[in-house]
């Protein structure tokens, strides 16, 4: 089967988790308020467009890493599309722990809810990268055992990451929110340009 229509699909249900997330922001009503209010209900809602912001960012790693394993096939199988329909509900629902968060940051539960969809994510990719790897007939020439040990390694970080950030929320909800920023700078600005590295050499 082609994977056109799976790609598409895929970047359809990300296209409306990122536009689900805008309405979690709540326009404070200006009517009946004078500026001091005014700037009082903008300073109550920073706590939602930082959650925002964080979550957009997220579901903008997880689009990038989706591209990367679709490009080590060439092909699509049946399980390969349930396992993208799989990880694709759990992309579609972020906008959930996402307001849970915006709501009550500093509370276990909601970091525990946000921290669980990350790793449930992490770990759909690991899933979609091994059936890719160990089906030959849709597998791309390019994704060697070299590059399937760096993309597992990379990987492996974020739901190691997302777990311990679910764990150290019950200590204090900085260190949780420190561990998840830390995944982003990762795999933004370290991950992503190591394994096209490897890719481009493989190309050559």
């Amino acid at each position: 089967m082609n994977k056109v229509r799976l790609e598409n699909f895929s970047d359809g249900v990300f296209a409306i988790a990122v536009t689900l997330l805008v309405l979690n922001i709540k326009i404070p009503d200006a009517k009946n308020l004078d500026n001091h209010q005014l700037t009082q209900r903008v300073l109550d809602s920073i706590p939602q467009l930082l959650t925002f912001g964080f979550t957009f960012m997220v579901i903008g790693v997880f689009w990038v890493a989706h591209q990367r394993i679709l490009s080590m096939t060439k092909l699509v199988d049946s399980r390969l599309l349930w396992l993208n329909v799989v990880y694709l509900m759990f992309v579609a629902i972020m906008p959930y722990p996402a307001a849970l968060l915006a709501e009550n940051p500093f509370l276990t539960t909601s970091i525990q809810v946000y921290s669980g969809t990350l790793f449930v994510i992490g770990l759909m990719h690991y899933l979609l990268l091994r059936h890719i790897y160990n089906t030959s007939n849709i597998k791309n020439e390019l994704f060697t055992e070299e590059v399937y040990r760096s993309y597992t390694q990379a990987g492996v970080t974020g739901p190691s990451i997302y777990i311990l950030s679910a764990g150290l929320s019950f200590v204090h909800p900085y260190i949780s929110f420190g561990l998840i920023i830390s995944s982003l700078v990762f795999y933004i600005f370290f991950s992503g340009r190591r394994l096209e590295r490897k890719l481009m050499t493989r190309v050559k």
